[in-house]
């Protein structure tokens, strides 16, 4: 059985294959449903342009047609990066693997497990929530249609201009809507929870690292300063500890090649999509099936943000809680060159590792909170000038 057809990661193969970015399926495949998801969301991303244009003088309008079209550019942009950056996710993915077949150590193993769990737990957490989002947003035009509200246009799930008969062409039409839908959520989905997987096996790796040095410094281990080095052995797992550090620095270091870009645009795409859509909830507000569906989006878009920022905030705290317990260790009693090494690492590991958009600025529940607030602004300003 593949690794990754295990308990921990089935979910995230199974997303992922699903729109065509699992690195290990073959090109042909990916291409092929790569094609057909982009021409079902971009055919209806220029329906929803063209509704918009049409009645661009309109500023309700127009506030009510900028919401979808965010979302969708939001799927297809993180297909885009995950394509883009396919490299990168494999040599992740290859990376996680390994750990796994090369840890011997029973205890570290046990680590690096219970982190794959946690992934799995937050990543499903997340995709519940998200399609619960969609299942409510999907489900508004419902009611309507089954109560036949008379003298009431049949709903739409967001405004849309195809140049047809609306009435005649309402299901294909509505369907479409909901293929969309469903294909830009589970792209939003498929590649925030593998971010997930990647810091929660990350953090794993800077706790056993952090396990490691406690083990090399052992009282058992700190021996007299005259020894040579083959007989050192607490400067001999120090080196190991060393190493170790540096690849979980190379993990990170990928992690942020791969979403660093893509980081940075979404920042500012959920921001604005959180001003548009508050704007458009007051606007609504006397349209319960209308303030249902912009509610429910907000709340994904703050969900969304919060998820990515809480994720780069524990990579800050696991990487520096490695500092903090290298520290606390009695490495004062180990040999000249086994102080002269800790020294090191303690310069290394006083920095914690952070996860940046576009090397702007740090990822982090702080970055969660200015950007909420400057939507919060941009609210104000839009509801002002409406």
């Amino acid at each position: 059985m593949d690794f990754f057809d295990g308990r921990n990661y089935r979910v995230n193969k199974i997303l992922l294959s699903a729109i065509g970015q699992w690195p290990y399926q073959s090109s042909r495949t990916s291409y092929i449903i790569v094609i057909v998801i982009a021409a079902i969301a971009c055919s209806q991303f220029l329906a929803k342009l063209c509704s918009m244009f049409s009645d661009i003088r309109d500023m309700d309008i127009v506030i009510e047609c900028l919401t979808p079209i965010m979302i969708d550019i939001s799927g297809m942009t993180k297909v885009m990066n995950s394509m883009l950056c396919v490299n990168e996710m494999r040599a992740l993915l290859d990376r996680v693997r390994d750990d796994f077949r090369s840890s011997r150590n029973s205890s570290d193993l046990e680590i690096l497990q219970k982190c794959a769990e946690n992934g799995r737990k937050f990543s499903t957490i997340y995709i519940y929530a998200m399609y619960t989002v969609t299942i409510i947003f999907m489900l508004t035009p419902v009611p309507p249609l089954i109560f036949h509200v008379a003298n009431e246009t049949r709903p739409m799930l967001h405004r849309v201009e195809y140049y047809v008969d609306m009435d005649k062409y309402y299901f294909p039409i509505l369907i479409h809507g909901y293929l969309t839908a469903v294909i830009c959520v589970t792209s939003i989905v498929a590649t925030d929870a593998i971010f997930v997987i990647f810091v929660q096996h990350v953090c794993g790796l800077f706790i056993v690292t952090s396990s490691r040095i406690e083990r090399a410094l052992q009282g058992e281990y700190l021996t007299d300063a005259n020894l040579p080095v083959s007989e050192d052995k607490a400067y001999r797992n120090m080196i190991q500890c060393v190493h170790n550090h540096r690849e979980a620095i190379r993990f990170v270091n990928l992690i942020e090649a791969a979403y660093s870009k893509h980081f940075l645009f979404h920042a500012g795409l959920n921001m604005l999509a959180i001003s548009i859509t508050g704007v458009g909830a007051v606007t609504k507000s006397d349209d319960s099936s209308e303030l249902l569906k912009l509610v429910a989006v907000s709340w994904a878009l703050l969900f969304h943000l919060c998820f990515e920022c809480l994720n780069a905030q524990k990579l800050i705290d696991y990487s520096g809680y490695l500092h903090t317990n290298l520290i606390n260790l009695k490495w004062y009693d180990a040999s000249p060159r086994t102080k002269k090494l800790v020294l090191f690492m303690m310069m290394k590991t006083q920095p914690p590792c952070v996860l940046t958009a576009g090397g702007m600025f740090v990822l982090c529940m702080q970055t969660f909170a200015t950007i909420v607030k400057t939507a919060v602004s941009y609210f104000t300003f839009l509801r002002s000038a409406q």
